[in-house]
């Protein structure tokens, strides 16, 4: 569902080549998400079959083609509606950390420590790095904007939670050994 909204969405603002797409997604989402954008010409020709893009054939210099695609009006309505199922989703966001939180009683406070303070020093760093990208960014999409904002609160938030697991962490070990 997320990469054929995303493939629209991008074929929505724009007509464009498989290798573009790919590349546009690459450099303006891979920046929030873990998307998989290995092979892009499989959806696209899924998609195609499906009615919700077309595919338009130029012809470069010589005998090279290049297909360029554009979004269909069911394509422009199935965007919506996986615009809305993906706004409106009730899914639990999911971080990875939180599994380890289910097993962290199996460790001692010592070796559970420093885990936690190289969590918080990378998320320091991700912090930083959002922030970097806000500068570098400024004349940006607002879209890009409020991703960045949301990113920067989640990290802002998860760091919070860290630093307060230290503490726990900390005042336990402290129990335990007197």
């Amino acid at each position: 569902m997320i990469q054929k909204l995303i493939v629209l969405g991008f074929l929505k603002k724009d007509s464009a080549s498989g290798y573009d797409i790919k590349k546009s997604i690459d450099k303006e989402l891979g920046l929030f998400s873990e998307i998989e954008n290995r092979s892009i010409y499989y959806p696209l020709k899924k998609m195609e079959k499906e009615g919700l893009i077309r595919k338009k054939e130029l012809k470069i210099k010589g005998h090279l083609k290049k297909y360029i695609y554009s979004i269909t009006p069911q394509g422009e309505k199935e965007f919506f509606k996986l615009f809305r199922q993906s706004l409106l989703s009730q899914k639990r966001p999911f971080i990875e950390s939180d599994i380890a939180l289910y097993f962290i009683s199996f460790l001692r406070g010592e070796d559970i420590l420093p885990l936690l303070r190289l969590r918080l020093r990378f998320l320091e760093n991700v912090k930083k790095w959002l922030f970097n990208k806000e500068k570098e960014l400024k004349s940006a999409p607002k879209n890009l904007d409020l991703l960045l904002k949301h990113h920067l609160k989640l990290a802002a938030a998860e760091k919070d939670f860290i630093g307060e697991m230290i503490d726990i962490v900390k005042s336990s070990f402290h129990k335990n050994r007197g």
